[in-house]
């Protein structure tokens, strides 16, 4: 249980980062900045969009979606629900 609160600790960690990150590239351009999970995937090397063709048909709708919103939120999501399941219970 410690390590899943541990790697659900890392997520928020990570997603304060990129939110972060999307701040100062932000107050640097002058002009919201917003990156959006298929761009940082795209960065790493993957091509999201041949990600989502290849899916199947809702499950392609569904990684459509994740891969428009900013990956901080999807990261952060992920890290808050892991935090509060494996939160440590009295």
């Amino acid at each position: 249980m410690a390590a899943f609160r541990f790697v659900a600790w890392v997520l928020v960690a990570i997603a304060i980062a990129l939110l972060g990150a999307d701040g100062v590239s932000s107050l640097e351009t002058g002009e919201p900045v917003m990156r959006t999970t298929q761009t940082i995937i795209g960065l790493m090397g993957l091509d999201g969009a041949a990600i989502v063709d290849s899916a199947p048909g809702g499950v392609s709708q569904a990684l459509s979606t994740i891969m428009s919103l900013p990956l901080w939120a999807v990261v952060g999501l992920i890290g808050v629900v892991l935090t509060l399941v494996f939160r440590p219970i009295d």
